[in-house]
């Protein structure tokens, strides 16, 4: 099922002439709401009907209009349940694929918020990652802060970032949004993501801040994480923190993916204790493991592999997915549905 409804502009559309929002806004409803052609809303305004599909492109590019289609359950309900079963989760939550990555992680991001905002009580921790994935979820939260309950609770990044990220990738910047979205305060690591080695890691550690961060980090009641693949286009091979033949390496010993550093094989074995030993942060390998609820987030069918890891490692509680990764996974672990 599909459905379209005009909402109020976000903050990307804010600065968006009053006179332009009025009419995209009428031009949307419309369309959307009134069933009415583009021809007819065209007679109607004086416009051309080529002015009102750029009208309705533009609402949709200004977040005055967003459009959603929901997965049939008679799709999700098997794939969930066997995913759920076979890899002992708590919860399987599937998302409708989409060609586009970044329209399929945005979906992901709003499963994530509608999940927190039915399980996040007051005076909760949540500790959130970085990367794409993550950056999803802060993104989601800040469309939806409205309809959101504001608590009381403590949003902390669960690593460092890196100086040449860009558009809130680290950790630090989504833990703020999420903080801002309900309501709740946000604490961040002021350090690289990644330290140059085992020694310099240990000396940021030696910061009574950073330390601190990291502690109360731990202590999470959920944490927020994506899934990382071990290919040498890689987000973290892109933004320079592994290195290419560093990435090879891990790939020879059998990696196929990450969470927060901690590295795996197909197994959910840990893999390269040398890359995880240089995390400024929470790893998967040890921290992870204690947090009651660990929500992973990774809906591309190209990190079926990656994911498959993941599962087997027995750190995910939660996972949310695509429908065509999901079944990917499945075939990957050897029973196709």
């Amino acid at each position: 099922m599909s459905s379209a409804a005009p909402r109020a502009p976000n903050a990307a559309s804010a600065s968006t002439d009053s006179a332009v929002v009025e009419l995209l806004t009428r031009v949307a409803s419309m369309y959307y709401l009134g069933d009415m052609t583009q021809e007819t809303i065209a007679a109607s305004l004086g416009l051309s009907r080529p002015k009102v599909g750029r009208l309705l492109t533009q609402a949709r590019e200004a977040g005055i209009v967003e459009i959603s289609v929901n997965l049939h359950p008679s799709l999700a309900v098997p794939v969930e349940t066997e995913m759920t079963a076979r890899f002992g989760l708590a919860r399987t939550i599937l998302i409708v694929d989409q060609g586009d990555e970044e329209n399929v992680r945005a979906q992901a991001g709003r499963a994530a918020v509608d999940l927190l905002d039915r399980s996040m009580r007051d005076g909760a921790i949540i500790t959130i990652g970085m990367g794409r994935n993550a950056r999803a979820v802060g993104v989601a939260a800040g469309i939806a802060a409205e309809g959101l309950s504001s608590r009381k609770a403590t949003i902390i990044s669960a690593m460092g970032g890196a100086a040449l990220i860009g558009e809130g990738l680290n950790s630090n910047d989504i833990a703020s949004r999420l903080g801002q979205a309900f309501g709740s305060s946000a604490q961040g690591i002021y350090a690289p993501a990644y330290a140059a080695s085992e020694e310099i890691r240990d000396a940021y550690l030696s910061s009574e801040d950073v330390r601190d961060t990291i502690e109360r980090a731990r202590k999470a009641d959920i944490a927020i994480v994506g899934i990382g693949d071990a290919n040498n286009d890689s987000l973290v091979v892109k933004l320079g923190l592994i290195t290419v033949a560093e990435m090879g390496r891990m790939r020879a010993d059998g990696a196929v993916g990450d969470i927060l550093g901690s590295f795996f094989n197909r197994d959910g074995a840990p893999i390269a204790s040398w890359i995880e030993d240089r995390v400024v942060g929470l790893t998967g390998a040890r921290d992870l493991r204690r947090i009651p609820t660990v929500i992973a987030v990774a809906p591309e069918p190209s990190k079926a592999e990656a994911i498959l890891g993941a599962l087997n490692s027995g750190i995910v509680h939660t996972l949310i997915t695509s429908l065509s990764a999901a079944r990917r996974v499945i075939e990957l672990a050897g029973t196709a549905t």
